[in-house]
């Protein structure tokens, strides 16, 4: 670790989100992010859901051997996302729920709600990929197998698992769906979010790491209960919204504050971009 006073980074954490392995992948993104990884002195990597298009078993084939090569580089953490989500078990609830994650748990990991530790980080993970469960279903067709969903237990559970952390530790918390509401979509990832986002800032976290909605996001978000950084990766798919260049987060922690700072895709490789947000840890 370095000298907190000398204002170095002390940890860097590498977000990338929505693979997408199937009809929008590119390959040349996933390379790029792993170029990023692999020379940065990233200390652990978030990867928050969506690693296939339709829940196949391919495109989990393909999302585990570049999972596997995001392991080779540093401890992961990663979460479903909706379109990892077999929905069809249990529409509205009708059905086998256990199914929902079935591929998933088989080729990403059978632990959709994981906690990694490592040397001064904490990362844990909540699913939020319910499909059509009733905590993510509303009465709007549109949000129907899209929208996510939290209960009060899951974040019961959270704040146990964070308030566990080291003093000192980075703490993140991992959720597929966007926790703010997209700039360009104008949509919320959850149900409930102006709840969502109370319990959210009461927990003891840092940054709460999103994807699902396409766009790079990095900024403090205050509430009545709290505040946190939320770092909203991009996707590395062909999918972005308003053709806007694919694009991933590094965040990064010295003794005095966080930053988040998206990285763009450009002529081959991430840059790092304007778009950054930064929490005083005092």
């Amino acid at each position: 670790m370095a000298d907190p006073d000398t204002g170095a980074v002390l940890r860097r954490i590498l977000h990338v989100s929505d693979i997408h392995c199937g009809f929008p992948f590119v390959a040349e993104h996933v390379a790029a992010a792993l170029q990023v990884a692999a020379t940065s002195r990233i200390d652990a990597i978030v990867i928050s859901g969506d690693f296939s298009q339709r829940a196949r078993v391919k495109e989990f084939e393909r999302a585990r051997a570049i999972l596997e090569q995001f392991r080779a580089v540093a401890p992961t953490i990663e979460v479903p996302g909706n379109h990892d989500t077999a929905w069809w078990h249990a529409p509205f609830g009708w059905g086998d729920a256990s199914r929902l994650h079935d591929g998933y748990r088989q080729y990403i990991n059978p632990v959709l709600e994981p906690v990694v530790r490592v040397p001064g980080v904490t990362m844990v993970g909540l699913n939020s990929a319910a499909g059509m469960l009733p905590q993510a279903v509303t009465w709007y067709p549109r949000d129907w197998r899209v929208k996510g969903g939290l209960t009060a237990s899951q974040f019961d559970w959270a704040q146990r698992e964070l308030a566990a952390s080291p003093a000192g530790d980075l703490r993140l918390l991992v959720v597929h769906h966007n926790v703010v509401r997209g700039r360009l979509s104008h949509r919320w990832g959850l149900k409930q979010p102006e709840t969502a986002l109370d319990r959210l800032a009461a927990l003891p976290v840092d940054v709460v790491c999103t994807g699902h909605d396409h766009e790079a996001r990095a900024d403090v978000v205050p509430r009545r209960t709290g505040r946190f950084l939320v770092s909203g990766a991009n996707t590395l798919s062909s999918r972005s919204r308003k053709h806007r260049p694919s694009a991933l987060n590094v965040i990064e922690a010295t003794a005095s504050q966080i930053t988040v700072r998206a990285w763009g895709y450009h002529e081959g490789v991430f840059v790092p971009g304007p778009m950054s947000a930064t929490l005083d840890r005092r």
